[in-house]
């Protein structure tokens, strides 16, 4: 004599409780047995016997829901409604630091200089108009020559980089070579003071970065010039910069000159004694601290939205 039993299947459709309409990819898990709804919410479990079943129902985003079950040969579809669930998330927080904790923090700390900063504190070369910075001083050669010094460190120990090339000539010759940079013609510097070899490369910025960053892109039809004029009396300086920029829609140029000619420092002695050595001045004329500038450069360029390309000569 042998028993079987008969093999039945459970049809259900699931539905949001609110709106009623169908959802898909709920999970239906029993013991032994599982199912996903389609895209109508509608669901099929095959291969089920006479009982009672426990049916957990799931989605993401509705709280999930248990259905007892009675199977038999002529059940009723099932009908599963679920509701939507709210998730309470806990409190965020927002932890940051102020810039005077980070600078505390930090082995570097970046200063901005302005053109309005240099404007107001004009020297006779472009680090002694830095050196008004504090951790920022000079080595100077003569009346128009300086090396960038920063935290007690200078020549290959600070780099200077303009326009995203680094500046090499300052660090030759022991104190005999300064910076050939036209301080006039520069609206924005960056002072690193720090170590930063690891951004700009190489051994020679231990100690910091004079980063000198590209002028402003002139706004659309428009036209600039500006002449300064300079001078002093210790050393006869006479100097003069002219500069000019200009761009239509999308052409820009810029262009600068600037001449200086100023003579010997004068001191208030007719003698110096240098290891022993007894050097007379000539009407208290320090020698070999004259000499003439001369920076011209031109930049052209075009601009577009996205798209910038420049060419300085």
């Amino acid at each position: 004599m042998a028993c079987t039993q008969d093999s039945l299947i459970i049809k259900g459709l699931v539905v949001n409780a609110k709106t009623l309409q169908p959802i898909e990819g709920v999970n239906i898990i029993g013991d032994g047995f599982f199912s996903i709804s389609s895209s109508d919410g509608s669901f099929i479990i095959k291969n089920i016997t006479n009982g009672n079943y426990v049916l957990n129902v799931s989605h993401i985003g509705y709280a999930p829901k248990t259905v007892n079950v009675h199977v038999w040969r002529n059940m009723d579809l099932i009908y599963v409604a679920l509701d939507e669930a709210v998730t309470n998330l806990d409190a965020v927080e927002v932890n940051g630091k102020t810039s005077k904790r980070r600078d505390k923090e930090s082995s570097t700390i970046s200063y901005k200089v302005s053109k309005e900063f240099l404007n107001q504190n004009r020297e006779n070369s472009l680090m002694q108009t830095l050196s008004k910075i504090p951790g920022v001083s000079t080595i100077n050669i003569g009346s128009g020559q300086s090396k960038p010094v920063i935290r007690g460190l200078g020549f290959n120990r600070v780099a200077v980089v303009q326009n995203g090339i680094k500046h090499e000539a300052q660090q030759w010759g022991g104190n005999d070579h300064g910076l050939e940079i036209d301080q006039y013609g520069i609206e924005n510097i960056q002072i690193i003071k720090g170590p930063a070899s690891l951004v700009y490369g190489g051994a020679d910025a231990i100690a910091g970065v004079v980063d000198i960053k590209p002028n402003k892109i002139p706004a659309i039809n428009s036209f600039n010039g500006e002449v300064n004029l300079l001078g002093e009396s210790n050393n006869d300086l006479l100097g003069i910069s002219l500069g000019v920029k200009a761009r239509k829609e999308n052409w820009f140029y810029r262009s600068r000159l600037t001449l200086r000619d100023y003579g010997d420092y004068k001191v208030p002695t007719d003698k110096i004694n240098y290891e022993n050595y007894i050097f007379e001045l000539h009407d208290n004329h320090l020698r070999n601290t004259a000499g003439i500038e001369a920076n011209a450069s031109f930049n052209i360029g075009y601009t577009s939205e996205g798209v910038y390309y420049g060419n300085i000569i």
